[in-house]
């Protein structure tokens, strides 16, 4: 019984062990701080994980196909909004985030636009890409925290500023190829 239900069982978890990340931040000492980089990595290979399992097992279902982007779109503005926080303005601006979030609420009104009209509603390689790339700039930013709280060498915070605006950027290169997808699909009806 499991076995069916798995894929939609790690998106459930995703969902579920985003606010640990948040109090492990919060206390802002270095093992904490560990343990917030290792939720980070498990909460992004549950998101590979599911997605292979749903793919290969032919387990894919209309649940899954808005519960896995939404865990997505929790874990990654949780994540940013917390390191918002821990960061500050000048580090990790606001504005990057609200982007992201209004590229996120875009698509989303998109897909829901596309199940009404009937219409097949793909993830672009594009946004898989996005995530990834997300994924990745979490872990290094969580990898440059770790290591100015434990004094192993200086860091210079401007690198998370350039690479979190490099992820905005991405993220809304993606938002942009699915508004693209819609008048394109709109044009051959």
């Amino acid at each position: 019984m499991i076995h069916k239900s798995l894929p939609n069982i790690l998106s459930l978890l995703r969902i579920l062990m985003t606010p640990l990340f948040v109090v492990f931040m919060l206390q802002d000492e270095p093992y904490y701080l560990l343990l917030s980089f290792l939720l980070v990595f498990i909460i992004s290979i549950t998101d590979f994980f599911d997605g292979y399992y749903a793919r290969k097992y032919n387990l894919v279902t209309e649940l899954g196909k808005y519960l896995d982007p939404i865990a997505d779109k929790v874990f990654i503005l949780v994540v940013l909004f917390t390191f918002h926080f821990f960061l500050g303005s000048k580090i990790f601006p606001v504005w990057m985030i609200l982007l992201i979030l209004l590229r996120d609420v875009v698509v989303t009104v998109l897909r829901n636009i596309f199940k009404a009209k009937d219409m097949q509603f793909v993830t672009s390689r594009i946004a898989k890409n996005k995530t990834l790339f997300q994924v990745i700039c979490m872990h290094i930013i969580m990898l440059v925290i770790i290591v100015d709280r434990y004094s192993i060498m200086a860091i210079n915070y401007d690198f998370i500023y350039y690479l979190m605006f490099c992820c905005t950027l991405v993220t809304l290169f993606s938002g942009f190829d699915y508004i693209l997808q819609y008048f394109y699909k709109n044009k051959k009806i």
